[in-house]
């Protein structure tokens, strides 16, 4: 819980969070995974899931973007990638809307689970970060299927 760390404890969190996440951002945006924006917020979004969250927190959320930016540049290898992406709005690069709507949940999950630590909210963050990575895979690797989706349920 929070509550019980020390300040020299927070201060380390802190200083590795925004270490991490910086160079984590920073490669992200050479590779051309994250815009500006992207990389922008990925710094604070990132500090905050290594300081309230810890390793576990922040390599799930890790796990997820690094497997995420692998399909999008294999897709971009991909001989139909201009045709999988004529009608995307946005391309491969995470822009801030982007970083927030796939990690912003999972940050406040964290931001709880820091002052109540309660296991169940853990389990709902591996939950939803399946969640995004599911529909970011099926965007990234189902756009180059050549036939139409189908609904599972019709």
């Amino acid at each position: 819980m929070i509550a019980d760390w020390s300040l020299e404890e927070i201060a380390l969190r802190l200083a590795f969070g925004l270490f991490g996440s910086g160079l984590v951002a920073w490669l992200a945006y050479r590779k051309c995974s994250l815009s500006a924006s992207g990389a922008w917020s990925a710094v604070p979004m990132g500090t905050a899931f290594v300081t309230l969250g810890g390793p576990f927190w922040f390599g799930t959320l890790l796990a997820f973007f690094i497997s995420s930016s692998f399909w999008s540049k294999w897709k971009k290898r991909h001989r139909a990638k201009a045709e999988a992406e004529a009608h995307y709005v946005k391309s491969g690069r995470r822009d801030t809307g982007q970083v927030w709507a796939n990690g912003g949940l999972g940050l406040a999950l964290c931001a709880a689970y820091a002052l109540w630590p309660v296991p169940a909210l853990q389990l709902a963050f591996v939950g939803v970060m399946a969640s995004v990575n599911a529909d970011t895979w099926a965007t990234e690797i189902g756009a180059l299927s050549r036939t139409a989706p189908r609904a599972v349920l019709t």
